[in-house]
């Protein structure tokens, strides 16, 4: 294990890969004690039957085409084990997003956590979420935030931890800057290189970019295969907070004590919503990031088994932290979001 790569998150999880997972670099640790917790590999398994983990529960999605096509076999047992194809060798964003996350999302569940679809920021010792359907700007808006004021600081971008007694913790994934985000940074502090091919990248990896790829997705073509090349020809422009705003103050740990919900309409409304409105929404918000391909053929392996659905055991996870804490509906079309939070946080 010594050539492969290493992370720690938050002590709760841990992995070994044999690539490299840019989203995880912030978890990145020299060593780990003890066995991970999932362990990525390159490769097939080919180990014979009698060689292979009594009472594990397996699963292989495989598109065809070889070493050049998409395929996973993932396992679960005392160590979770992922073998992937030599193609997500080339394109580790879609090994991240496409299989790891999916299978810490339900992991993290198993050990009494959940993995918001959600950003997150703190006005001292107080967090909140904005949380939105994938592609409505959660991102602008919390770039906004954080140029808007230093009172406010960084959690989370797209996914945090969250524990039942509601304290968050940090899961800093680079931020993904879209076509509708430029205008929220200040691109001219990124190498010139850069800025050039940031508006070709950002275009491709747009919210019509996205839909086209989901509305694909629904097809019988090899959508996984599709992706990975994609992604691999033409990265996704991805951005640590502090490369965007190099001042932006950090936060690892807070105390949530709100959630505010940003939608895209052409009439602006402001309101507060109810304890189990606000809990519907988060949650099928949290399940609008999965759905790209192959996470339907898998995500009944991944929460389900005989004697327990992790759905269930997510949802009240979140409930409890709730815990009926104000929760706000923004909805505007001139995505007004981040001086409606600023104006309700009282900063």
């Amino acid at each position: 294990m010594a050539d492969s790569f290493k992370y720690s998150i938050h002590n709760i999880v841990t992995i070994v890969s044999d690539v490299v997972l840019p989203e995880l670099e912030p978890f990145r640790a020299p060593d780990l004690a003890g066995a991970p917790t999932l362990r990525v590999m390159i490769g097939r398994d080919r180990r014979p039957a009698a060689q292979q983990t009594p009472g594990a529960r397996r699963i292989n999605y495989d598109e065809g085409f070889g070493p050049l096509g998409f395929r996973a076999q993932i396992e679960i047992a005392d160590v979770i084990t992922v073998w992937a194809s030599p193609l997500l060798r080339l394109s580790t964003h879609v090994l991240y997003t496409n299989v790891v996350e999916p299978i810490l999302r339900w992991t993290f569940v198993e050990k009494g956590y959940a993995l918001v679809h959600s950003a997150c920021v703190a006005f001292g010792d107080k967090a909140y979420f904005i949380t939105a359907k994938t592609d409505t700007g959660k991102t602008t808006t919390l770039l906004r935030i954080l140029r808007a004021t230093n009172a406010a600081a960084f959690v989370s971008d797209d996914l945090t931890l969250l524990t039942p007694q509601g304290q968050v913790l940090t899961y800093p994934k680079p931020l993904t800057i879209s076509s509708h985000t430029l205008h929220a940074i200040n691109a001219q502090q990124l190498p010139l290189a850069q800025q050039l091919y940031l508006p070709f990248q950002s275009r491709i990896h747009s919210r019509n970019g996205r839909r086209a790829a989901h509305y694909l997705a629904q097809s019988k073509l090899p959508m996984a295969t599709v992706n990975a090349y994609v992604q691999f020809l033409i990265p996704p422009p991805k951005y640590l907070v502090t490369e965007l705003i190099p001042d932006a103050r950090m936060c690892t740990s807070a105390q949530l004590a709100g959630l505010f919900v940003i939608e895209r309409e052409s009439d602006e409304v402001v309101r507060s919503l109810g304890c189990d409105e606000a809990l519907d929404i988060l949650m099928r918000n949290c399940d609008d990031a999965y759905g790209f391909p192959p996470y339907r053929a898998i995500e009944g392996f991944l929460y389900g088994a005989p004697e327990r659905d992790l759905r269930v055991n997510e949802r009240q996870i979140v409930a409890n932290a709730l815990d009926c804490l104000p929760a706000t509906l923004i909805r505007s079309g001139g995505a007004n979001w981040a001086s409606q939070i600023l104006a309700t946080v009282g900063s």
